[in-house]
């Protein structure tokens, strides 16, 4: 088995390359900044790394920030027949976006703080006038923590206003939890959750460990583990990072599709760059071999097709050429240049062999 692994390159992604050493054939990482998609009607979409069509991997992890939410949409959806990739295209537009997150998680009944969003600098300042002290102010788009603030009054919210309006995105305005400025990140892979505790550093409202948060150990809590499942199976996503704040019920503050291990590792003491690759390589299998029944299925039909038996197909018509599947050209014994005589009816074509011989 072929895995690729398109990512930034950074040290979790490393990690889970060398783990998966042990499991496949060949691991190959893939810088997703010399990434393309090509999208065209004759040729469909193709996928292309460093000016070359991308090779045939039988799984592929993607990794990475926001900043390449539509290409890695793009390279998901391209892949996604073609080998076992562990998120759904579409969770790429939706988890990169924290509102949009939110939406989805609140449409399928799942606990999130109460959440204003405002795309122009007065609209939010017509809430923050309404709201109820203190809150959360964020951007939509944004990793480790960035662009997360908390306002104890009005005054502190217009000041924030204006240093988040340098970021130039809408804004989130949410309700504030009190977790003692804690929260839960329960990592997701296939239906397992690791999880641990982030503590903020000192005066610090954010807990990323990339703000200078601390990862503790945590006893799992029922409802937060299937808190964490729920929300990534909503967004279709085997592996994922789901942040929980623990109040009078779970609720979910983000979901990050492209989770740094380091700091779960160290707080668990477990492994987890290798339960990663371990997860790629049993589902990367399990795909394996549902290709090759659906090959050998596709196969064995096509092989039982006899002379003169009607065939239910979709008409792939480019550029004025008709292609026809590989099993009607072997069965009618017809190759590339044969002669043939075409009759033409309203809603009808007949391709019959010429009786014309090409030396006459």
């Amino acid at each position: 088995m072929k895995l690729g692994i398109i990512s930034l390159g950074g040290p979790s992604s490393t990690k889970i390359a060398k783990e998966a050493k042990k499991h496949f054939t060949s691991v190959e990482q893939i810088d997703i900044r010399t990434m393309e998609v090509h999208a065209s009607s004759s040729d469909g979409l193709q996928v292309f790394s460093s000016g070359k069509e991308l090779k045939n991997f039988d799984g592929v992890y993607l990794r990475g920030s926001y900043k390449y939410t539509l290409l890695q949409r793009g390279i998901s959806k391209a892949l996604w027949e073609k080998a076992y990739v562990p998120v759904k295209p579409s969770a790429y537009s939706i988890a990169h976006n924290k509102f949009l997150t939110l939406l989805e998680l609140q449409k399928h009944g799942i606990h999130i703080p109460k959440t204003y969003f405002a795309s122009t600098t007065p609209a939010a300042k017509k809430i923050l006038e309404d709201v109820t002290y203190p809150i959360i102010m964020k951007i939509p788009h944004g990793t480790q923590g960035k662009g997360v603030m908390l306002a104890d009054s009005l005054m502190a919210a217009k000041t924030m206003l204006d240093a988040l309006e340098t970021f130039k995105q809408p804004y989130i305005i949410q309700e504030y939890i009190d977790t003692d400025y804690t929260d839960v990140r329960a990592l997701v892979i296939g239906n397992k959750v690791i999880a641990m505790r982030r503590r903020a550093a000192h005066q610090e409202v954010r807990a990323n460990i990339h703000a200078g948060g601390v990862g503790e150990v945590y006893d799992l809590d029922p409802a937060v583990e299937q808190t964490a499942l729920k929300s990534a199976k909503v967004l279709g996503a085997d592996i994922c990072a789901v942040d929980i704040l623990e109040g009078r019920k779970p609720a979910v503050i983000e979901v990050n599709l492209s989770p740094g291990l380091e700091g779960i590792s160290k707080a668990t003491k477990k492994n987890i760059p290798q339960m990663v690759a371990t997860f790629l390589a049993e589902k990367t299998k399990e795909f394996v071999h549902e290709r090759a029944a659906k090959t050998k299925n596709k196969l064995v039909k096509e092989a039982s097709l006899k002379p003169g038996q009607e065939i239910l197909s979709v008409l792939d018509v480019r550029n004025g050429l008709i292609r026809l599947p590989k099993f009607v050209t072997d069965l009618s014994g017809l190759t590339m240049n044969d002669e043939v005589t075409l009759v033409v009816h309203k809603g009808k074509i007949e391709i019959r062999e010429s009786k014309i011989k090409k030396d006459e």
